[in-house]
């Protein structure tokens, strides 16, 4: 039997986290702590080593200080930010600080379990909106420069482009090869790809280099 995804939940607003804990048990979630600051946030996902981390972005303490500890100590673990807004300038903070994304906290909790099981699976968080800013970001680059993207790499194909635009639209896999209309492991190679010649380790950990503040 798969044992449950641990979730540390560090929310301070005690309606949000109610209603996030109920709807991450009830599709099978185990919450295996809430802290309610940073410095506690830290110390539980040592001590407890959670999968999944949901870190609210006005956390006492910091979020972006649990972030970081967090990412230091379980480099493994998924992180999130619970945010009311989106602003970019403090996401891409979070980004680079080690977190894979965001949820927004007006989300249907009935909608959490999807989106973690998604970072889980290598997705990264972030809307289109804003993913999109970061494709952007990297295809300007690409057309100013004969470079490669990373050094003494190759440069991004168009394909390869086109893939990671297509991931910022919600496509999974599947549907991206049914859109190209390729075979699914011809686009997990054009993924693979793309996220080696970043040099970061998952698609998720691409977005902080998409967006040029890598702490890499």
């Amino acid at each position: 039997m798969t044992p449950p995804v641990r979730v540390l939940l560090a929310e301070p607003d005690e309606p949000t986290r109610v209603g996030i804990h109920f709807a991450l048990q009830a599709d099978g979630f185990e919450i295996c702590c809430e802290p309610l600051d940073a410095a506690s946030a830290a110390d539980d996902a040592r001590r407890e080593r959670p999968l999944v981390c949901l870190i609210d972005e006005h956390l006492p303490g910091g979020a972006l200080v649990a972030v970081d500890a967090i990412y230091r100590s379980l480099p493994g673990a998924k992180l999130l930010v619970l945010t009311d807004a989106e602003d970019p300038k403090h996401l891409f903070a979070a980004i680079r600080a080690g977190a894979s994304g965001y949820l927004r906290k007006d989300l249907d909790p009935t909608r959490f379990p999807a989106t973690i099981y998604g970072v889980l699976d290598g997705e990264a968080a972030l809307s289109r909106r804003l993913t999109m800013q970061l494709i952007e970001t990297l295809r300007t680059r690409e057309r100013g420069r004969s470079a490669p993207t990373t050094p003494g790499g190759p440069s991004m194909t168009d394909r390869e482009l086109e893939v990671l635009e297509l991931m910022t639209e919600g496509l999974r896999t599947s549907e991206i090869a049914a859109r190209l209309s390729v075979a699914e492991v011809t686009v997990r190679r054009h993924i693979s790809s793309a996220v080696s010649k970043l040099g970061v380790a998952d698609r998720a950990a691409a977005i902080a280099v998409l967006s040029g503040r890598s702490r890499v």
